[in-house]
């Protein structure tokens, strides 16, 4: 985490709160899913936004 301002710092914890968010949400759209391709529409949605969480994660360490 070494450079980063406060603001930056503070920037980054919205984005993985939001990202969490949005994993959670995806995944609750998924498991009320009857039709098969949205429910997959959702869990690869869900899936992109925990790569990207983790990748920001990667990234301060």
């Amino acid at each position: 985490m070494a450079g980063l301002t406060e603001m930056e710092l503070q920037n980054v914890r919205h984005l993985l709160q939001f990202g969490e968010a949005d994993i959670e949400k995806y995944r609750s759209y998924a498991a009320s899913c009857q039709d098969q391709n949205i429910k997959q529409f959702f869990e690869k949605a869900a899936q992109s936004c925990e790569k990207n969480k983790q990748t920001i994660l990667s990234m301060l360490n």
